[in-house]
Formats: C-alpha cells, sequence, structure tokens
C-alpha cells in the first residue's frame, strides 16, 4: 500500500551510521556486570522493605487467636538492617492471648513503637497451613494490598535489572535519543505500568462505587510492565531497526486526541466522585495514562510534521 501523503517522508531511509562502539574492554564489560550484581541487590532491600512495611503477613493464613502485645524494649534501626531499607523500630514485646498465655516475641518495621509500652496493640495468631504459624498486628489499615501489587513486578524488577546510565554494556548510539522521541519509548511504558500498580493497590478496599476497578488498575498496570520490559529487553539485544516503519502523522494525533479526551473526561469523573482520596487515586489512575499518552501522541505527532 502506498503510503499517504500525510506520513513522513523519509522515515523509513536507512538510519544514520552509528560512532563506533567505544568499548573499554574487559574492564568496562565487569564494571557493567559488578553495577547490575548492585543494582538486583538493591530492588531486593527495597522488596523486602515493601513486603515489610506493606503488612502482606497480616493477610497471609487464617487467624486462629487473638491478644494484646505491650513492648518491653525498643530500639532504632537504620539506614540498613533486618528492616530493609530506612529507619524502624524494633521491639521486644510481651504478648498476651485471650486465653491468660503469654510469650515474648520481636516486632519489625515499626509494627511497635516505644508508645506501645503503656498502650497495647492488638495483634493475632494466623495460621498458615502446613507453614506454622505468625503472630502478627491486627490492623486493618495496613496498605497489604499495595505490597501484594508490587510483588511481582518487583520481583521482575530484581530479575532483570536495571542499566544505570553512564555504565552501558557497549558504546552509545548517537541515534537513540531521537529514536526514543518519535517511536515506541519503554521507560514511558514502564512509569505508567510502575503508577498503575502503585495507584491500584492505594485504592483497594477504598470505594463505595466500582469497587473493581483498583483490581482492573493493579492488572493493567502489570500488563504495562511486561510489554514495557519486553520492549525494553528487545531493545537491550537487538537495537533499534534499521529503517522505521512510515508514520500516518494524521491518524497518531486522531488517536492522540481522542486519549487526551478521554483521559481529561475520567479524571473529572474520578475527582468528583465523592470517594477518599486513595480511592480518587485508583479512579483517576487509567484516566491520567491515557491523558499522559494523548499528550505525548500530540508532541510526536508534532515533531514529525516539522521533520516533513
Amino acid at each position: 500500500m502506498a503510503p499517504s501523503d500525510d506520513m513522513l517522508p523519509g522515515h523509513t531511509e536507512p538510519r544514520r551510521a552509528p560512532r563506533e562502539p567505544d568499548d573499554s574492554g574487559r574492564g568496562g564489560r565487569l564494571g557493567y556486570i559488578a553495577s547490575q550484581i548492585v543494582v538486583r541487590l538493591l530492588v531486593l532491600l527495597v522488596f523486602h522493605t515493601v513486603m515489610g512495611a506493606t503488612g502482606i503477613t497480616t493477610t497471609d493464613g487464617t487467624p486462629t487467636d487473638r491478644g494484646t502485645a505491650l513492648a518491653t524494649r525498643c530500639e532504632r534501626v537504620g539506614p540498613v538492617s533486618m528492616s530493609g531499607l530506612g529507619w524502624w523500630w524494633v521491639c521486644d514485646a510481651t504478648v498476651t492471648w485471650e486465653d491468660g498465655s503469654s510469650e515474648q516475641r520481636t516486632f519489625k518495621f515499626s509494627d511497635l513503637t516505644p508508645d506501645n509500652r503503656t498502650t497495647p496493640a492488638p495483634v493475632e495468631r494466623r495460621e498458615l497451613d502446613n507453614r506454622g504459624s505468625n503472630v502478627v498486628i491486627a490492623d486493618p489499615a495496613a496498605p497489604a494490598a499495595l505490597g501484594w501489587a508490587l510483588f511481582v513486578p518487583l520481583l521482575g524488577l530484581a530479575l532483570l535489572g536495571v542499566r544505570i546510565p553512564g555504565i552501558p554494556p557497549h558504546g552509545p548510539d548517537p541515534e537513540r535519543r531521537r529514536r526514543a522521541r518519535l517511536g515506541i519509548w519503554p521507560p514511558a511504558i514502564l512509569a505508567a505500568g510502575w503508577w498503575l500498580v502503585v495507584a491500584g493497590g492505594l485504592g483497594s478496599g477504598s470505594l463505595d462505587v466500582l469497587t473493581w476497578s483498583p483490581v482492573v488498575v493493579i492488572i493493567a498496570g502489570h500488563a504495562f510492565l511486561a510489554v514495557g520490559a519486553a520492549f525494553a529487553i528487545a531493545r537491550r539485544r537487538h537495537g533499534y531497526p534499521d529503517r522505521e516503519p512510515p508514520v500516518a502523522t494524521g491518524g497518531l494525533l486522531l488517536r492522540a486526541n481522542l486519549l487526551l479526551g478521554l483521559g481529561v473526561v475520567g479524571v473529572v469523573g474520578g475527582l468528583l466522585s465523592g470517594q477518599p482520596a486513595t480511592g480518587i487515586v485508583a479512579l483517576t489512575a487509567l484516566p491520567l495514562v491515557a491523558a499522559g499518552f494523548g499528550v505525548r501522541g500530540r508532541l510526536v505527532a508534532g515533531r514529525l510534521r516539522a521533520l516533513s
């Protein structure tokens, strides 16, 4: 099919020859490998921190006993500790159950604080099938849904790693920045995915209407992350194609305007829904992504027209 008049002339021409790779030999490669090991360890620390701070263990298992915990000794730990990254309270406590029995437990992630030396905190024992039991703070406000939403993405990030600017495995491609502005841009897809996962996790259980929407937002976020990761891996392994496909700027602008319009309507509807703040975050998450891609589409269409 012949290209239409609004396609960018010459956009299918071969790209300019890139500069010679600036490989620094074995030392550069070892530096890249070392940086990726550090990145993965850091992501695992973040994973451990998020899982503990969001209290996902408070929803794991079946509650079988309830009681209270009174702190006997508290210690401030950080910036890196068994509680992960950040500064946290770690408290030893006496747990007293409803039947009058008691036991000693240690609570991390600021589940207990020095205030709990005089104010007992409610706790419950949760049976974990054949894995024994766990004693957790009975906190219905814990953002456990956010922790579960981030579980798979953070593990995936630890597996795939993140490229650190300035430490590439090969020399820079001078065409990379130009092509990123005019084509599918994995960082934008990945950013949208992370935003959707976090927004859906925060909004879980906060809505009186469309109560299913946070789950949809989380699933959409996972899909965005998977697609973005696939594009990023493909470009990391194979680079950019020698020829760009023709782009119909008129069609691109139409799609961009449609996304922008739908996004604005969705955001306004979410803001006027009268839901709690975390619920509004979930309701407006997808519309904000649509509006963002609409704005980007308009910018790309303008750049393509300027090059024609």
